[in-house]
């Protein structure tokens, strides 16, 4: 009596198999079907995306360590002015490699990559202008009114309540739709990568030219090592700036007093006075002074250009842009075996469910 149960279950976990296993069985010409015909179609849509080359470098971000920092002196006259020219604000920020994918990723360095000249037929145009001329494929422009049609269609409807807030809010610049665009091409197009073992930069750049991909390639090398720098040595830079001005403001100072000095001695060459005497100990006096500060600075200069040449990042590049010569995509393997293995998995689950399928709308029409 106890074993009835068990091969009850048995039997039903058979049945069960069985009727998953026989429609899948009967349909499987038309499944068969069903996947050549989306794998031909994936081949067509990987026949008609156009050719995409990538163009890369690799290159090893150095930087000095900072140095000993700026003497005594020169930070007592400093915080005279409320500057603080403390040893530890000498070598400015460091933006590790890691987060080189996240300066990539921000508007301004979007724009900056955007505005950049690229030459193209001959002929110097923006980066941004190659975008817009470019033509619209054919899978772009099914998406754009199919998948996106709902989005532009909310986008034309919101357009003047959003531009009304645009005009209510100070400060605050948003893209346009234009940009914006632009601004997620560049995000899909360029790339960077790091190494957190070695260190080691590599960035990648898409296009359908490969003159193209090469040059904004090397553009963006170029950028993100300049943007580095500007970040690296924003405050040995300031503290530069202000010395520089202090040097200037004392030398002409300097040059004052020292042709006081010798205009009075030249007019007085035979007065043996006291208020000459004194007069002329006050000017040697002052002119000292000056002279002490103004040497100063003159060696604080030259310590801060040192300091500002070693905060400087240098960038060793291993391997520099090159012009791809071969095609990296579109992988028409890839279409054409996705595509199967989707047409496999849709139509097997269409002809499990339809059954299912036929008698929910029997009893929803049976219902009404």
């Amino acid at each position: 009596m106890s074993e009835t149960p068990l091969n009850q279950d048995q039997n039903s976990d058979e049945i069960d198999l069985k009727d998953l296993i026989l429609p899948l069985w009967k349909a499987r010409k038309q499944i068969l079907t069903i996947a050549t015909l989306c794998g031909i179609l994936g081949g067509i849509v990987g026949f008609l995306t156009p050719p995409t080359y990538t163009a890369s470098s690799t290159f090893l971000p150095q930087t000095a360590q900072a140095g000993g920092g700026l003497s005594g002196s020169l930070g007592g006259l400093a915080s005279l002015a409320g500057i603080n020219l403390s040893t530890g604000a000498i070598g400015g920020g460091e933006i590790p490699p890691s987060m080189y994918a996240t300066v990539l990723g921000s508007q301004p360095f979007r724009k900056r990559i955007l505005d950049a000249k690229i030459v193209v037929n001959g002929d110097s145009i923006s980066y941004r202008d190659y975008l817009k001329n470019q033509p619209s494929t054919l899978l772009g422009t099914i998406s754009e009114y199919t998948i996106g049609l709902p989005g532009k269609v909310i986008g034309a409807m919101s357009s003047k309540e959003e531009s009304s807030a645009v005009l209510a809010t100070e400060g605050l610049q948003p893209l346009s739709d234009e940009e914006y665009k632009l601004q997620n091409v560049v995000a899909e197009k360029v790339s960077i990568s790091n190494d957190k073992k070695e260190g080691i930069v590599s960035l990648t750049v898409v296009e359908g030219d490969p003159l193209v991909a090469a040059q904004i390639a090397q553009v963006t090398e170029q950028i993100l090592q300049d943007w580095i720098i500007e970040y690296k040595i924003k405050n040995a830079k300031a503290q530069y700036d202000f010395i520089e001005k202090q040097f200037e403001a004392k030398q002409k100072e300097f040059y004052s007093i020292q042709e006081q000095l010798a205009n009075y001695t030249d007019r007085n060459q035979n007065v043996l006075a006291a208020s000459y005497l004194t007069r002329l100990d006050r000017l040697q006096a002052e002119f000292d002074l000056v002279n002490t500060v103004y040497s100063e600075l003159a060696k604080q200069k030259e310590q801060a250009a040192i300091q500002l040449s070693k905060d400087t990042p240098t960038f060793s590049v291993l391997d520099p842009v090159k012009v791809p010569k071969e095609k990296t995509g579109p992988k028409k393997s890839r279409y054409i075996l996705g595509a199967f293995f989707i047409g496999v998995i849709g139509s097997a689950s269409w002809y499990l469910g339809q059954k299912h399928v036929k008698e929910f709308l029997k009893k929803i029409i049976g219902d009404n």
